[in-house]
């Protein structure tokens, strides 16, 4: 069985990492403005005069965009650089090394490779009866992370190369899990760093949106194609191949639509079958039965950006699975203590009143 995974931002998120866009932006904030040029003095202006309006940076810098023109351009673009750059550190910061429990280990290798477990009675009793048209003696894993952290890899050992997770015996054979791709789509922190839009109708500006430069700073599309690594055409060929898809901890918006559509493709052309995993508000226990609104909305935000007809989006309905507030991949991380300035301070401070307090006690009792 063929399970390829997208893991959005609520990933990190789920590990304790402070990695939302808000979190960021009292880092990029705070940063010393000594070598700030004028053009990025009024972006930070503007970004701490409505801090409401930025909850997707992405999207919002495409619609910054309309401030400029043909003749600033490179100040668009030496802006889109310095948020990008600032990003890179604040991520690198929260992206610190830690260690993972064998036992937490263990339930993040059966969450990539029982997703299903999550599932409502109902849900997973008809998953099941898809799941038993299929080759289910190996399970071939594929996952393309949205983050540009490197937690994944931390935690499964990744290192590049196809991954044992896990083998089961079936007579005299050995059948092997695997992780079989692992694919930053958007980079990471220190390597092909992609932030920006889906397409040129989301730059809301007629001139930049045809302009070479905007387009290679800014689509994440034309971004990834002059990249040249060829990861976006194996990111599209594990999404066409798979058995079972399932979105984690990403919000199915505009900027990824692109990913949505060979989504929605795949269902559409085949049996396959999608799980989203997402956060939602609560709903009373006595009213559990209600959480279905709440998975109706999801489905339709997916096949909203398209245009498809009826039976098409009839059958993409029919073949998703959502799954709200699950425990999947929550896990333990130990990060190293790391004590700030102020904390190293105090504690140097309290060792000299001890070291004080001994010496009057020494002193008195002569």
């Amino acid at each position: 069985m063929t399970i390829t995974f997208l893991l959005g931002n609520g990933f990190d998120l789920n590990l304790g990492l402070k990695t939302q866009y808000k979190h960021f932006y009292e880092y990029y904030l705070s940063l010393d403005k000594t070598n700030d040029t004028p053009v990025i003095e009024a972006f930070k202006k503007d970004l701490a005069d409505n801090l409401e309006n930025w909850s997707d940076l992405e999207i919002v810098l495409g619609k910054y965009a309309e401030k400029f023109n043909n003749e600033t351009e490179n100040d668009f673009i030496e802006l889109l650089y310095n948020i990008q750059d600032a990003l890179a550190d604040y991520l690198d910061k929260q992206d610190s090394t830690f260690t993972i429990s064998d036992e937490d280990k263990k339930k993040a290798i059966s969450d990539l490779i029982l997703p299903e477990n999550y599932l409502t009675l109902r849900e997973k009793q008809d998953f099941l009866e898809y799941k038993k048209q299929i080759n289910t003696n190996s399970y071939a894993l594929n996952v393309i992370s949205f983050n540009y952290t490197k937690t994944f890899e931390n935690i499964f050992g990744w290192n590049g190369k196809p991954l044992t997770i896990g083998s089961r015996r079936a007579g005299n054979t050995v059948f092997n899990d695997e992780i079989k791709l692992f694919e930053h789509i958007h980079g990471t922190t220190d390597d092909n760093m992609i932030l920006g839009v889906n397409d040129s109708t989301q730059i809301n500006n007629e001139k930049l949106k045809i302009a070479t430069k905007t387009i290679r700073a800014l689509i994440k599309t034309e971004m990834n194609l002059h990249a040249g690594t060829l990861r976006d055409n194996r990111c599209v060929s594990a999404i066409q191949n798979a058995d079972l898809i399932c979105i984690y901890g990403m919000s199915l918006g505009e900027t990824d639509k692109f990913w949505w559509e060979k989504i929605c493709s795949r269902l559409a052309n085949s049996h396959a079958r999608l799980i989203i995993f997402s956060k939602a508000n609560e709903v009373p226990s006595r009213r559990k039965y209600m959480a279905s609104n709440n998975k109706d909305e999801l489905k339709n935000k997916l096949v909203a950006h398209f245009n498809y007809d009826i039976q098409i989006k009839k059958r993409i309905l029919n073949q998703t699975f959502v799954c709200l507030n699950s425990n999947m991949f929550k896990v333990k991380l130990n990060y190293p203590e790391k004590k700030s300035d102020i904390a190293i301070a105090f504690d140097a401070v309290e060792k000299l009143n001890e070291s004080a307090q001994k010496s009057i006690k020494i002193a008195s009792s002569q």
